[in-house]
């Protein structure tokens, strides 16, 4: 449910490893990698947010059909977006879920009303919403994501968005890190609400805690089967099975669990057929 594509100017950065999984060098390697990965850990469906051209790009090389078309944004202006363009992108399928809605890297929260038209149109097309919770990368706020403040990644403060639109399938990316309390009391009020464990499952020992810890409490309350997979590689395509291989030891989830966790609930919330 969380994966990303990017242009070959994301590489123009800095690379560096983390948790021990060396950097993609350029975007093409990026593909492969990400793509290799999928192969060797029977990955058949994923979720890629990117810029529309890193999407795209992905799409062509999709040969086995394996991605579904989402697109990153932090402001609602990004790539000269609007309303009328976005529904026509939607209509055209070359969007089919909505986000990485990075709100808290732009300085806001899903609930600011440059976001609104957005979600308007994903309600009429029943068009999923996936929306960053919880933090992002250490110090980002002093490099490329300087309105970024962690108090925005709160997930209560989607509630006013889930009241609004109760027929809006939404998605907490990282199922709220650090507020993952919170991500679980949203979803015992809104049962449309669903999250994906992301970044959670490899990035840090801290991460991993979070991740370990909202499983354990999502299994006692019952909400284990709007819990769903995703590893957000970013450019590290190395994280898929780090990924992958925490979840799969964690000792308290059953066959039955993991399977949920890795392929039935986001079959059952992406409304896929035969796959």
């Amino acid at each position: 449910m969380h994966i990303h594509s990017y242009d070959q100017g994301a590489f123009l950065r800095p690379i560096i490893e983390v948790a021990g999984v060396r950097a993609a060098k350029t975007a093409s390697a990026h593909f492969q990698e990400t793509y290799q990965a999928f192969t060797t850990y029977s990955i058949v469906k994923a979720v890629v947010s990117g810029s529309p051209t890193s999407v795209d790009n992905w799409l062509t090389q999709d040969k086995e059909h394996k991605f579904i078309a989402g697109i990153a944004m932090d402001e609602p202006t990004d790539y000269g977006m609007d309303s009328v363009r976005f529904e026509q992108l939607v209509k055209d399928k070359k969007i089919l879920v909505f986000g990485e809605i990075g709100a808290y890297y732009g300085g806001s929260t899903l609930n600011h009303p440059g976001w609104q038209p957005y979600l308007r149109i994903c309600q009429r097309y029943d068009i999923p919403v996936a929306i960053h919770l919880g933090g992002g990368p250490p110090q980002s706020t002093y490099s490329w994501a300087p309105k970024a403040r962690l108090q925005l990644s709160d997930p209560f403060l989607i509630e006013d968005v889930l009241v609004r639109y109760p027929k809006l399938r939404i998605y907490m990316m990282h199922s709220g890190e650090v507020w993952y309390e919170h991500a679980l009391r949203l979803m015992a009020f809104y049962p449309q609400l669903y999250s994906d464990l992301g970044a959670l499952l490899w990035v840090e020992p801290l991460t991993k805690h979070y991740a370990s810890e909202f499983l354990k409490l999502a299994k006692e309350g019952g909400y284990l089967k709007r819990v769903m997979f995703g590893s957000d590689q970013m450019r590290w395509p190395g994280g898929i099975g780090k990924s992958v291989d925490y979840l799969k030891s964690l000792p308290f989830l059953s066959q039955e669990d993991k399977a949920d966790l890795f392929y039935n609930n986001a079959a059952r919330f992406l409304k896929l057929k035969n796959q």
